[in-house]
């Protein structure tokens, strides 16, 4: 993807927010089935960084290059929904711990999958001066901390947009232990329902090439 195609779809996603407004983000979560949970549980606890599908816009410049753990921000005060999409299994990881070792927010992607029924935005987290904070500074475009629109921190707090039909995924680049996060009350598992297909479908979900909003 250029620079210029990733600015506008970066212009047309904080356009898209515009009308929006903000909510507490206390919890990032990821959401799977038990046995994937179980798994990591049982070789020591490390969920260990996939390298990104071909989801979304199929010129994303973290497309088959960039690893990390895909986790959703969408809370409603303070807590993330009743439902997953993904798998009945969810890791609620405290949004504050995540930004504390991967404070560098940039913007990837912008995209919907059925003619702009809901739009997301891929925000990727990294720590400084790694392999993925060196990658993401040449090809994405940075987002400053405390005032864009997808997540953000003011006075201490986390927020991330609440706007109708819209979701903020995060692509978050380190390994976790999910085993430590436990342990330290930084992180919760538990049991959610799900609804549609309820797992992630294998190399990803193309965006829509006809929505007006998202094509750029």
């Amino acid at each position: 993807m250029s620079n210029s195609k990733l600015r506008r779809l970066h212009d047309a996603a904080v356009d898209h927010c515009s009308c929006g407004s903000s909510t507490p983000c206390v919890w990032l979560y990821r959401n799977q089935s038990h046995a994937y949970f179980e798994a990591i549980k049982a070789s020591g606890g490390v969920m260990r960084k996939i390298m990104k599908d071909h989801g979304g816009d199929p010129s994303s410049p973290i497309n088959g290059k960039l690893s990390g753990l895909f986790f959703m921000a969408r809370n409603s005060d303070g807590e993330p929904p009743p439902f997953s999409y993904f798998g009945p299994a969810r890791i609620q990881i405290r949004a504050d711990e995540l930004f504390r070792s991967a404070p560098n927010l940039y913007f990837t992607d912008f995209y919907c999958l059925s003619r702009g029924s809901w739009h997301y935005v891929i925000v990727v987290m990294t720590r400084t001066g790694s392999y993925s904070d060196l990658f993401c500074r040449s090809h994405l475009i940075p987002l400053n901390s405390a005032s864009n629109p997808f997540l953000f921190v003011k006075n201490g707090q986390i927020y991330t947009s609440n706007r109708c039909n819209f979701d903020v995924e995060v692509f978050y680049t380190e390994d976790l232990n999910i085993n430590e996060l436990e342990m330290t009350g930084k992180a919760i598992m538990k049991t959610v329902m799900t609804s549609g297909q309820g797992h992630s479908t294998p190399g990803g979900k193309p965006k829509c090439p006809s929505c007006p909003i998202c094509n750029k």
